[in-house]
């Protein structure tokens, strides 16, 4: 995770405005995680300098997930700017604009003439002309969560654009709302005054009605189980009382995790998909999987739901009975580990044995086909009974055969099976599955004659082609912590680490 704070109040119309300052240092540090990467973004001389510092910043952050700290909310410009440019073009991207304004104004409607006024309709094109992005937003990716102070003007372009605006607390409606925009990723802004000032006082510029703190954790733990958050933004925080202090310190750091763990979640949902078993039973949002005759942990085991329930003793008793007639241990995938520490406890505590430590690594397409070079031509095959002979050739596993019949036949497209090829050999081999946005690389494997002469690297540009193509640009991938020499490989290909699981198997 990186931070990236921005102790900008410029834009602010408050009369205590410089104490955003001291807030956005403030929430940085309530939010910084030991693995993390902090950024202080230097206050340029213009509202344009200091975003095209955050930009710079935002380029050091690689795949890390980010959050934005300020400051007043122009400083959402150049992160959300870059989440659109990320996202299919912004196509594929919703923003969900926590505040208890609009910031919908222009300058020439604006009341205040304040720029943190302005900074959603600049996002959507129009603004002062140094501040407008290259792409702008669409009305329909503009969810507003929260607002109860419009302006006549920006209720006259809420009206008129059609904008979705949900004022009162309701979780599924926001939810229902982000669908219909066909998003696969959202971004979260939170403005501290989207909260109610009986229960939190410290901003600039405070609304009643506003959402209880539980209420706002309740919308966003729905968007982090639901989709990819690929971006939060915080602001407004103008530090006055200290009971103001110790209900974020509360508050921010485990609704950043729910949202810092949402697209590992999202990505073992579509790597579930991506490597389907023939047997699947869901039950209390866990899933159960079972591949008669393999012997893949993937292939049989049960994945937790992003949040275990209070009920844990009842649905272990429900995945063991699943098993047991099925002449199986009790496998439990713990994934994403870092989002299921309590559940990795308890298992370890029963003496369930920990087995296949694993890292999952993503990188964007784009980058990863600067970053390595084809070395040899690259065949895709199409026909099932050939994929199977190579998958058989070069995987090598007992399973390998029944694992072409029952898994890779049954791969969902788009999906693709591409080979190199030497003489009349198939050296090596990547299975690829796209799902929203994203692309799974699975089943790479070199023949052990002609490793380290550039077979897997002209794999991977051939995987970054295929998934720029279908859009499916970001990249995943699985690999062994054992497996030094291939993780190494990937790191150096562009691939930074998104999460870690391994599995919990009952005696």
């Amino acid at each position: 995770m990186a931070v990236v704070e921005v102790p900008q109040w410029q834009g602010s119309s408050s009369p205590t405005a410089t104490l955003l300052s001291e807030g956005a240092m403030m929430l940085g540090a309530l939010i910084a995680e030991p693995e993390g990467v902090e950024i202080t973004v230097p206050l340029g001389g213009t509202l344009a300098e200091t975003a095209r510092h955050v930009h710079e910043a935002l380029s050091t952050a690689g795949e890390r997930f980010v959050v934005t700290v300020g400051g007043d909310c122009g400083v959402e410009l150049a992160p959300i700017s870059a989440a659109a440019r990320r996202h299919e073009g912004g196509n594929g991207l919703a923003v969900v604009w926590f505040d208890a304004h609009g910031d919908l104004n222009t300058p020439a409607s604006s009341p205040s003439g304040a720029f943190h006024g302005m900074v959603l309709r600049t996002l959507l094109g129009e603004g002062p002309p140094d501040l407008v992005p290259e792409l702008p937003l669409r009305p329909e990716q503009v969810i507003l969560a929260g607002v109860r102070a419009l302006d006549p003007a920006e209720q006259d372009y809420v009206d008129a654009t059609g904008i979705t605006h949900i004022a009162k607390p309701d979780p599924a409606a926001l939810v229902e709302a982000i669908r219909r925009t066909g998003a696969t990723a959202v971004y979260i802004h939170i403005d501290l005054d989207v909260l109610d000032p009986r229960t939190f006082t410290s901003v600039g510029v405070p609304e009643p009605d506003g959402f209880l703190p539980d209420e706002l954790v309740d919308h966003v733990v729905a968007l982090a189980e639901r989709f990819d958050v690929v971006g939060l933004g915080i602001t407004e925080y103008e530090p006055t009382r200290p009971e103001d202090h110790l209900l974020l310190a509360s508050l921010l750091p485990p609704l950043v995790r729910q949202c810092r763990n949402s697209t590992p979640w999202q990505i073992e949902q579509r790597a579930a998909l991506a490597w389907p078993a023939t047997v699947v039973e869901r039950h209390e949002g866990w899933l159960l999987r079972h591949t008669p005759g393999t012997t893949r942990k993937r292939s049989n085991s049960a994945l937790p739901p992003f949040h275990v329930s209070t009920n844990l003793e009842q649905e272990l008793h429900h995945i063991q009975n699943f098993y047991r007639e099925r002449d199986l241990p009790l496998r439990i995938q713990v994934s994403p580990a870092e989002a299921h520490p309590q559940l990795d406890g308890l298992l370890a505590h029963r003496g369930y044995h920990l087995t296949g430590k694993t890292r999952v690594l993503i990188a964007g397409a784009a980058d990863l086909v600067n970053r390595v070079a084809p070395v040899f031509p690259v065949v895709p095959i199409d026909h099932h009974a050939r994929r199977a002979d190579v998958f058989r050739s070069l995987d090598q596993h007992s399973d390998s055969r029944l694992i072409a019949d029952k898994v890779i036949a049954h791969i969902p497209d788009p999906m693709a099976f591409l080979v190199v090829v030497h003489g009349d050999e198939a050296v090596g081999m990547v299975l690829l599955a796209a799902h929203t946005g994203w692309t799974g690389i699975f089943a790479m494997a070199t023949h052990p004659d002609h490793r380290r002469n550039g077979v897997a690297t002209t794999l991977l540009h051939a995987a970054a082609q295929w998934a720029l193509a279908q859009p499916a640009p970001r990249l995943y991938l699985q690999v062994e912590e054992d497996n030094g020499p291939a993780y190494g490989l990937y790191t150096r290909s562009g691939f930074t680490p998104s999460h870690s699981y391994h599995y919990r198997v009952r005696p």
